[in-house]
């Protein structure tokens, strides 16, 4: 086991194999090499990544894979850039309150990917025109799940309702 003291969360004991290795560090944290992350009880939707080096250091983060067309590219070809394996991948984004409105951001321009077999990372930035450091969540973190679930129950009745007379006609030949 791994100690860490001076943690926000104060002193706290890892596992060396649930250490999480980034090569590069992240985006402004050149030297964050070695972090674990901390998973809240209860089933809690921010968890936080800490760093093994600086005790003061951890990123709230969260599940990035819910948000629909996240990423673009996908995860595995932003992995493969990287260098990372695709077989057990998990895409992590880090989260904030809003200074002045209170309200849950995800940072959606650099998420950080990690090759759960291995336990390694990279931070990838994505295209700014599409995706914003600041995406706004909404204020009850139940309803980024609700809205999730409703999306794919809308997908699965999509592609198990019949195929529409327009379609029906194209089928036959038609039109």
């Amino acid at each position: 086991m791994i100690r860490i003291e001076g943690t926000k969360f104060g002193t706290i004991e890892v596992a060396a194999e649930t250490v999480i290795h980034f090569p590069n560090g992240l985006v402004g944290f050149p030297a964050e090499t070695q972090f674990v992350l901390l998973e809240r009880s209860g089933g809690k939707l921010v968890g936080y990544l800490q760093s093994m080096r600086t005790p003061g250091l951890a990123f709230p983060v969260m599940d990035g894979s819910g948000f629909e067309s996240y990423p673009e590219p996908s995860s595995e070809a932003l992995a493969n850039s990287v260098g990372l394996a695709t077989s057990d991948l998990a895409l992590l984004v880090i989260v904030a309150a809003n200074p002045q409105t209170k309200q849950l951001q995800a940072n959606l321009l650099a998420p950080i990917l990690v090759d759960v077999a291995t336990r390694t990372g990279a931070q990838c930035v994505l295209d700014p025109r599409k995706f914003s450091a600041t995406h706004a969540l909404p204020s009850d973190p139940m309803a980024l799940a609700k809205a999730r679930m409703d999306a794919a129950k809308q997908r699965a009745a999509e592609a198990a309702a019949p195929p529409s007379e327009a379609r029906a006609v194209v089928a036959a030949g038609g039109v």
